[in-house]
C-alpha cells in the first residue's frame, strides 16, 4: 500500500503572476537603509516615503540581513558589511531562495537550476559546496540559511528585499532603471530560463504595486527570437541520426515522415499576416506562430511544417498531404490595442473551417504577455482534432488518430472507456511511440485510483512510475508530457516539489495549454492551498472555455472553491461539469459537501444517494484509506466535515 507522506516540506515556485517574490509579513515593516541613489538619494523609511509621515527606525535585531536584488547581487549585515559568497551561483542560490513563495527550495529544483548540464552526483556535490561557501560567509549568522537532505531555506523573517521597498514606496516602472539580478552569469539554460519569467515578474510587480488575485500569465520571451524561424524552435527533441548528431526538422521537407518515435507531417502553418506594426509586432508575431506549433505537437502529435512550397506544388502532391489544411495568423495592430486572428482553411480550396479573434492591449501582446489570447490556441487545437477525427478514412490517418481517439475515451470516465483508451494508447506505441502516449498511460493510473476502479496496489503505482519515466525520457521537452507526469507525482506519491517544477516547465513552454494550468491548480489543492487553486481555476475556465474536456475544467474550479469555503462557486461550477459527466464520482463527492455547508440538506442528501449508488461502499473511513491527496488540510476536513452533515456513513 503507498504511503502519503505530507510531514515533509511543500515547496512550491509560481512562475506565474498570481504568486509573487518576496513579501515582507506586514505592513508596516520600515528600513532606516538608503534605498539607493538608483531609488531615492537619501534614508527614507518605506511609509514616510508612502507620505505617512516620520516613524521609528528599522529594527537591526530583528531585520538585520538587507539583500539587494536590483542591481548588482548584494547581501549585507545591519552593520553595513558585505556577507555575500564570492561564488556567483552561491550568490544565485540566495536570489533563488529569497524570490520564492516560502523562502525555499528543493535540493532537486536548485540543482537543476544551477548545474542542469551535470550529472545527479556531481550536481548534488556543487550544491553542497555552495551552501558551504554561504555558510562561511555569513560567519555567525550561519543559520539565516538551512538546509536537511531535501529542502534548502532561507529565514526570511530576518532579511529585507530592496524589492519590495520599491513596490511599497510605490515608484512607477520608468523610475526603476536597474535590472533585477544585474550582471549575474551563470551559464546555464535552465537558471537562464528562471531569470527570464522572474524579470517578467517583476515588471509585472512594478505596473501593478500590489498582489492581485487575477489570473494573466505572462509568457516567457524566447531567446533570440528574431533570429529564429516561426516554427522550429519549439518542435521538440532534436532527431538524431545514426551517427548521433542533430538532424535539422526542416531537411525532413514538409511532407517527411521521422523516424524512431517522431511525427508525422500533416499540416501547414502559413505565414503570418502583419499589418501595422514595426519590429515589435513581427518579433511578437514569431513568438506567438511559435506556441501554436508547440500546442499542436505536443498536445495532439501532429508535424508542423511551414508552406514555403507554391500552389502546384501543393496540387501535385495533394496526396501526400495527410491532412489537407492549414493555420494561419493575421495580426491587425491599430493604435494601443492589436487584433489577433486565427484561420484554419483548406490547403486548396482556401474554404474556412473555423475562425478565431480576440483584441488585447498592444503594449502586452509585443512584450510577450498573450494572456487571453493563449484561448486562441487552444481552440485552435481542438478544433484540428475535431476535423481530424471526422476526416479519418483511410488506415495511416486512423493510425495517427489513435492518441486522440483515445484522449477523447479518457475523459468519458467510465472504468469501460478508460479500458478502451489504454488499449488504443498500446497500439498507438506499436506504431509510433511517443512522449505523450506513455504520459496518458500513467495518467489513466490516477483516474483508476481516483475513481476507485482498481486498488492501490504496488503494481499499478510501479506501472504508472514506469510510464511517467519513459514519457521525459522520449521527450523532456514536451508541455504536454511534462504536465501528466507531474499529476502523477503530485496525486499518486505527493511530491509536490518534484511535481511544481515540471508543471512549471510545462507552462513556461507552452502556456495555451489549459490541461498544464488546470493539473497545477489541483496541486495547490493538495499542498493546502485552495485559494490559489481557485485564482488558477478561473482561469483555466477562460483558457478552455470552448474545449470538449471543459467540465473536467469546471471540476477543478468546483474542488478548488469548496475547500477554499466558498461553496456558492463551488456548486455553481459543479452542477455545470454535471450536466455533461452525471456519475463523476469526484463531482458529487463536492457538492454533497458544498450543500450541506450551504444548509441545503436536500440537496446534499440528492447528492449523496448519487454517489452511493457511483460507489456502494463509500464511507467517511473507507474515504480517508484511499489514499486521496488533501484530506490532512484545512480544506480536507472542510470536504469530510460536509459529507458526515450531509449524512455519509462513518464506516
Amino acid at each position: 500500500m503507498l504511503q502519503f507522506d505530507h510531514r515533509h516540506s511543500i515547496d512550491l515556485h509560481f512562475a506565474i503572476p498570481v504568486s509573487l517574490p518576496g513579501c515582507l509579513p506586514g505592513a508596516e515593516v520600515v528600513a532606516d537603509w538608503p534605498l539607493d541613489a538608483r531609488f531615492s538619494g537619501r534614508q527614507t523609511s518605506v511609509s514616510e516615503a508612502a507620505g505617512a509621515g516620520p516613524v521609528d527606525r528599522m529594527n537591526k535585531e530583528h531585520y538585520p540581513f538587507r539583500m539587494f536584488l536590483l542591481g548588482p547581487f548584494a547581501l549585507v549585515d545591519a552593520g553595513g558589511r558585505s556577507v555575500a559568497p564570492k561564488s556567483k551561483k552561491a550568490q544565485a542560490l540566495l536570489a533563488m531562495l529569497a524570490l520564492s513563495t516560502r523562502g525555499s527550495r528543493s535540493r532537486i529544483w536548485l540543482r537543476d537550476k544551477l548545474w542542469s548540464d551535470r550529472s545527479d552526483d556531481q550536481a548534488a556535490a556543487s550544491l553542497r559546496q555552495a551552501l558551504l561557501d554561504i555558510h562561511k560567509s555569513l560567519g555567525p549568522a550561519r543559520d539565516l540559511l538551512i538546509a536537511d537532505k531535501n529542502t534548502v531555506w532561507l529565514d526570511t523573517d530576518r532579511l529585507v528585499l530592496d524589492t519590495d521597498l520599491v513596490i511599497r514606496t510605490e515608484r512607477s516602472p520608468d523610475q526603476v532603471t536597474d535590472e533585477l539580478l544585474e550582471g549575474i552569469d551563470i551559464r546555464d539554460p535552465e537558471f537562464e530560463d528562471w531569470l527570464a519569467l522572474e524579470r517578467q515578474n517583476w515588471y509585472r510587480r512594478l505596473d501593478e504595486g500590489q498582489v492581485h488575485d487575477v489570473f494573466e500569465p505572462r509568457q516567457q520571451p524566447s531567446r533570440d527570437v528574431a533570429k529564429h524561424s516561426a516554427l522550429l524552435p519549439l518542435t521538440g527533441a532534436p532527431d538524431t541520426s545514426s551517427t548521433g548528431k542533430s538532424v535539422d526538422i526542416a531537411s525532413s521537407g514538409p511532407y517527411g515522415r521521422r523516424g524512431g518515435g517522431g511525427w508525422q507531417w500533416m499540416m501547414a502553418l502559413l505565414s503570418p499576416i502583419v499589418v501595422g506594426a514595426g519590429e515589435g509586432g513581427q518579433i511578437a508575431a514569431t513568438r506567438f506562430q511559435n506556441l501554436i506549433a508547440k500546442a499542436i505537437i505536443d498536445g495532439l502529435g501532429f508535424g508542423v511544417t511551414d508552406l514555403s512550397f507554391t500552389l502546384p506544388d501543393i496540387e501535385g502532391n495533394e496526396q501526400q498531404i495527410s491532412l489537407p489544411i492549414c493555420l494561419q495568423l493575421r495580426l491587425t495592430f491599430d493604435g494601443d490595442m492589436v487584433l489577433i486572428e486565427l484561420v484554419m482553411k483548406h490547403l486548396i480550396n482556401n474554404r474556412i473551417h473555423w475562425l478565431g479573434s480576440q483584441a488585447i492591449n498592444r503594449t502586452q501582446f509585443e512584450r510577450g504577455e498573450f494572456g487571453i489570447a493563449a484561448a486562441l490556441i487552444s481552440q485552435a487545437v481542438d478544433q484540428l482534432a475535431y476535423f481530424q477525427e471526422i476526416q479519418a478514412t483511410d488506415s495511416r490517418l486512423s493510425q495517427d488518430g489513435l492518441l486522440i481517439d483515445a484522449v477523447n475515451a479518457i475523459f468519458r470516465l467510465s472504468r469501460d472507456d478508460l479500458d478502451n483508451a489504454e488499449r488504443r494508447l498500446e497500439e498507438q506505441i506499436q506504431y509510433q511511440p511517443r512522449s505523450s502516449t506513455f504520459a496518458w498511460l500513467s495518467f489513466i493510473r490516477t483516474f483508476q485510483v481516483g475513481q476507485r476502479f482498481n486498488a492501490l496496489d504496488a503494481h499499478l503505482i510501479e506501472e504508472a512510475q514506469a510510464y511517467a519515466r519513459k514519457a521525459l525520457e522520449l521527450d523532456p521537452q514536451n508541455s504536454v508530457s511534462l504536465a501528466l507526469v507531474g499529476h502523477v507525482h503530485s496525486f499518486l506519491f505527493g511530491e509536490y516539489d518534484y511535481a511544481a517544477n515540471l508543471f512549471e516547465k510545462s507552462i513556461r513552454l507552452n502556456p495555451a495549454l489549459p490541461l498544464g494550468w488546470d493539473l497545477y491548480a489541483m496541486l495547490h489543492c493538495y499542498a493546502g492551498q485552495p485559494d490559489k487553486a481557485v485564482a488558477m481555476a478561473r482561469w483555466v475556465q477562460e483558457l478552455g472555455v470552448y474545449s470538449p474536456h471543459k467540465y473536467y475544467f469546471d471540476t477543478t474550479k468546483c474542488i478548488a472553491a469548496a475547500l477554499a469555503g466558498d461553496h456558492a462557486a463551488a456548486i455553481a461550477a459543479g452542477e455545470e461539469a454535471l450536466r455533461t459527466r452525471p456519475n463523476f464520482n469526484s463531482l458529487l463527492r463536492y457538492l454533497a459537501s458544498s450543500h450541506a455547508h450551504s444548509n441545503d440538506l436536500g440537496g446534499a442528501r440528492h447528492y449523496l444517494e448519487r454517489l452511493e449508488a457511483v460507489e456502494g461502499d463509500f464511507s467517511i473511513t473507507a474515504f480517508r484509506g484511499s489514499g486521496y491527496p488533501l484530506l490532512d488540510t484545512g480544506g480536507g476536513q472542510i470536504l469530510i466535515d460536509g459529507l458526515l452533515k450531509a449524512g455519509a456513513k462513518l464506516r
